[in-house]
């Protein structure tokens, strides 16, 4: 119980902190700062990178021979690869991205009538301002000031990983007899994705590099879903699945190394 009061009065003196730090700045300020998380600090290599991945969905969208374009799923599609892209960045600005690539594909998914992924992008929309507040907490908390585009990435210890493989396999046993009892046609295979996103989302909250393997699985998996019925997804995933391969990389980079005395 103690642990638990503790670990509130921190959560409320970095909530302040971070309400503290934003009302310094202002309204404008905070504009300044997502200017500079979007734009500063990246090499010619890196804006590159983004322009090309993110014009996949464009050119998919605009080489088919249709009488109406998609106006809403290219959105979709092009905001959730900028998003990705700049996660693997380290940028806190993916989470502006990520709320209105979940806005957007929650309401499609929905209309669909998918409702597995309306629960899954429904965790994934709340998790964005909780993600955002943790990146500026660690920022702002941990190292005093606000820094541009920094972050430092952790790697999981193996009571971690079994700790997160079992919470996938949890997941992933729980959602498929939910699904099976609405009488989905093909329970445990739909809930795998919601097991390995929602294990993802975590890790990204909490900085860790793993994510990246989940990820990964996420989007070969959704490649074989989608394998011979819709090119424009299957190729989202593909470029997701490449990006991942990047985070990886980059994220494997940023994991802080224990201290030495020189």
């Amino acid at each position: 119980m103690k642990k638990l009061r503790n670990k509130w009065q921190t959560f409320g003196q970095h909530l302040h902190n971070v309400h503290r730090e934003a009302k310094k700045i202002g309204f404008w300020g905070i504009l300044s700062l997502l200017f500079q998380d979007l734009f500063c600090g990246r090499s010619v290599w890196q804006w590159l990178y983004l322009i090309a991945l993110s014009s996949v969905p464009l050119i998919l969208e605009f080489s088919q021979t249709q009488a109406q374009h998609d106006w809403v799923g290219l959105l979709a599609s092009w905001t959730g690869i900028v998003c990705v892209i700049l996660v693997a960045e380290g940028r806190a600005s993916n989470y502006l991205f990520g709320a209105i690539n979940s806005a957007i594909y929650l309401i499609m998914a929905f209309n669909a009538t998918f409702y597995g992924e309306v629960l899954t992008t429904a965790y994934f929309f709340i998790m964005q301002p909780i993600g955002l507040y943790t990146w500026l907490s660690n920022r702002i908390n941990d190292q005093g000031n606000v820094e541009e585009s920094h972050f430092e990435a952790k790697a999981l210890r193996l009571v971690d990983w079994l700790k997160y493989l079992a919470l996938t396999a949890i997941i992933w046993i729980g959602m498929g007899f939910a699904y099976q009892s609405i009488h989905s046609a093909r329970p445990f295979r739909d809930s795998v994705t919601d097991a390995t996103n929602g294990v993802g989302q975590l890790l990204m909250t909490r900085l860790y590099r793993e994510q990246w393997i989940f990820w990964i699985a996420t989007n070969l998996f959704s490649i074989y879903l989608w394998w011979g019925s819709n090119i424009q997804i299957q190729g989202m995933y593909w470029v997701y699945t490449l990006n991942s391969l990047v985070g990886w990389y980059q994220w494997t980079k940023a994991v802080k190394t224990p201290k030495t005395n020189g």
